[in-house]
């Protein structure tokens, strides 16, 4: 764990001087990002996951080519993940058979405590990814709760959504393993710190080898039942799915081509989408 104690002035004095709260929320931001992008050596894209209404801020940091996959189109992974909350910095470590996967850390409630966790896809150089949640606990940054990886290395997986997906006030995380084989979608909830899959169902994809894009799903909510959209493997339909009593059943089917370079929800007129701003990682 750092605190710069350069920051903690910064920002009580931006605080103080500032009678125009946005104005203040953007000040405070650039100190942060301008400290995580001198202090940290950031992976190529410089992505910084950030809710500015809670003061938490979360990237990956020492990039490495140490297990060269190249599933997100470089060799480049992260060995560290570093979080800021109310400006005081936070860093985890790997260990040397482990990388982070990935591109940006995702921010949500996953406990309910009011308190922003950071979901990471994580990867063993031989068994391949999982997915390790981290909070804050002790004023240190720690692993909550856990996927197991799949087992063999090369193998990935890309999230799908966070949310309390069937509505009874516990958060579920859905994700799509090996989606450029077969591609399996999960739905777990967590127990006990780590999360136990509840519901699954096979040939669905969100993600194409070496695309940068892992925005390829749609969280909806219509008359009052939340619905998960995915293309199939094949790409040539948009799958809807809904989530209770602990299965996954298809509610709808689009018939329609999916470009995996673009976002899913800007391929389609959803209704009532739940806005991922803060998780969606994409160019497009």
């Amino acid at each position: 764990m750092k605190s710069y104690l350069l920051i903690i002035i910064s920002l009580l004095t931006l605080m103080a001087c500032g009678d125009d709260d946005e104005s203040s929320l953007i000040a405070n931001s650039q100190v942060i990002e301008s400290q995580l992008m001198n202090n940290y050596t950031q992976l190529p894209e410089q992505a910084i996951s950030k809710d500015l209404d809670n003061g938490v801020y979360a990237q990956y940091a020492m990039p490495t080519e140490k297990y060269g996959h190249g599933i997100l189109g470089d060799k480049i992974e992260a060995e560290q993940l570093v979080v800021v909350v109310d400006g005081v910095f936070y860093e985890f470590t790997l260990q040397d058979d482990y990388v982070f996967e990935d591109i940006r850390p995702r921010l949500y409630d996953v406990d309910g405590d009011s308190e922003l966790e950071f979901v990471t896809i994580r990867t063993h150089v031989s068994k391949g990814a999982g997915i390790v949640i981290y909070k804050i606990v002790d004023e240190q940054l720690s692993e909550y709760a856990y996927v197991p990886e799949i087992g063999r290395s090369n193998r990935w997986l890309n999230i799908v959504a966070i949310d309390d997906l069937d509505n009874d006030g516990t958060v579920e995380v859905a994700w799509i393993q090996t989606p450029h084989i077969g591609g399996i979608l999960k739905v777990a909830r967590m127990n006990e710190g780590e999360l136990n899959v509840l519901a699954e169902k096979s040939q669905y994809s969100n993600h194409a080898i070496g695309e940068r894009n892992l925005c390829l799903s749609v969280l909806t909510e219509q008359s009052n039942e939340k619905i998960i959209y995915v293309p199939n493997q094949d790409r040539s339909k948009i799958v809807g799915f809904t989530f209770a009593n602990n299965d996954l059943s298809i509610i709808e089917e689009v018939a329609q081509p999916v470009d995996f370079s673009k976002t899913l929800k800007n391929q389609y007129d959803f209704s009532n989408q739940i806005e991922d701003v803060i998780n969606c990682i994409s160019d497009n």
